[in-house]
């Protein structure tokens, strides 16, 4: 059995809705889709199952998930939902990443270095549809 790390600083479930939420906008659980039960993504993510209830309330609460009473609960098919909660998760991650460069770096810098990034790995990209 593989063992879920989670990191220290953050609340476990919190990063369980995380991890579940990304499912989500990658389409891993497309709208409509059930997920798995609190059981079973329990069992995979080697945590508590108050754990996952929480965590499958939070994204409950954000309306991304909807609960069908004795059938489990599934992923909204409100596509704005799903859109919303995928800029949510671009603008925190954007802002975490701005805020762990902005101490050492100018603003361009940072940009600088972000488009460099993106034309190097574009180029890698290419390369590798070539092969």
């Amino acid at each position: 059995m593989k063992i879920t790390k989670f990191k220290a600083n953050l609340p476990i479930y919190l990063q369980v809705s995380d991890l579940l939420a990304e499912r989500i906008i990658r389409g891993n659980y497309p709208p409509n889709a059930k997920v798995p039960s609190v059981r079973e993504l329990a069992e995979e993510l080697t945590t508590n199952p108050r754990t996952i209830q929480n965590a499958l309330k939070e994204l409950i609460d954000a309306g991304v998930l909807i609960t069908h009473r004795g059938q489990g609960n599934f992923v909204t098919d409100d596509r704005a939902k799903i859109i919303q909660l995928k800029q949510q998760r671009i603008q925190k991650k954007t802002a975490d990443y701005l805020d762990s460069l902005q101490p050492f770096l100018t603003w361009e810098e940072i940009l600088l270095a972000v488009k460099s990034e993106i034309i190097k790995r574009k180029e890698n990209e290419k390369c590798q549809h070539k092969d």
